[in-house]
């Protein structure tokens, strides 16, 4: 006799399913995400999780170190922050939680992987979605700006993560009222900034570097300006800055290198405040001139 739809399924029956679910597991995992409902949250409870999770990370310290084992739990509540950021920008609606996680996990991310990690590009491309959300289109720019450096480096423009974030950029200019031709003008100007930055870094690490060609293509780069102010004040201009006066000190001219690292530092603290590690960095920069001056 088949059990009425909607009720409450028997010992038996549950037992049952629970055997065709793990035999299923053991067949077709699937995804790890797949597996980890099936066949971990279905079998143990919440707390056994908790000394499940705590056992892994014990035997991460003692195989990889303390620093590994760290930073691989830092990276995994990164993740469990920006799922919870996507759910509340995206069920619930909750825009200002939601910049709030995705900002947790992109500090997390930057600090782990690095500015230039995909998945540090993914959470700039969300904070950039969010503040879109929230019609604050200067701020939502700068994040599309920096998601774009990074996949443009990585993947190059014409790949479809990519053209995605180009996308978003051509919405939110024509949310600010630019025509097509300023929004055209606009990409050009920023992809070429973006080539010119990355003829420079070669130069700068090819052959011991060529320090000179390197500052040309690096003030090419510099067109990005002309944008307007959010092409002025944002972290990758102070970055360009930043390289030229690595070139500048590099070369013995440390006059100019102060100025340009003068630069940086002032759109870093503008930017990103005085406690960023990159604002720091850069103030580092110019405190340490005086020692290569003396030698």
């Amino acid at each position: 006799m088949s059990r009425a739809e909607g009720s409450i399924p028997s010992v038996s029956e549950r037992k049952r399913n629970k055997r065709s679910s793990r035999k299923k597991i053991d067949l077709q995992p699937g995804s790890p995400e797949e597996y980890w409902n099936d066949g971990v949250l279905s079998e143990v409870s919440r707390e056994q999780i908790g000394f499940l999770a705590e056992g892994l990370f014990k035997e991460l310290w003692a195989r990889c170190g303390k620093q590994v084992a760290i930073d691989q739990v830092s990276l995994m509540i990164a993740e469990v922050q920006f799922s919870r950021g996507f759910d509340l920008l995206y069920k619930i609606h909750d825009n200002e939680a939601a910049l709030v996680e995705f900002h947790k996990s992109l500090k997390i991310r930057e600090n782990i992987l690095g500015k230039d990690h995909r998945d540090t590009g993914k959470t700039y491309c969300f904070v950039g979605h969010t503040l879109r959300e929230m019609r604050d289109y200067d701020n939502s720019l700068g994040q599309y700006r920096s998601a774009l450096r990074i996949l443009v480096a990585l993947l190059g423009k014409n790949h479809n993560h990519t053209k995605d974030v180009i996308s978003c950029v051509d919405d939110v200019l024509k949310a600010k009222g630019y025509p097509d031709e300023q929004v055209g003008d606009y990409l050009t100007c920023l992809l070429t900034s973006m080539e010119h930055k990355r003829n420079g870094d070669e130069l700068m690490e090819s052959n011991g570097g060529d320090f000179d060609l390197a500052i040309q293509a690096y003030k090419k780069a510099l067109i990005v300006e002309e944008i307007d102010a959010i092409g002025k004040y944002h972290p990758d201009t102070a970055e360009i800055y930043s390289k030229i006066g690595s070139c500048l000190a590099r070369t013995g001219d440390l006059k100019r290198a102060c100025v340009e690292y003068g630069n940086a530092l002032s759109i870093y603290a503008v930017t990103l405040g005085s406690d960023h590690r990159d604002t720091k960095e850069a103030l580092k920069h110019i405190q340490n001139l005086p020692s290569l001056m003396m030698r």
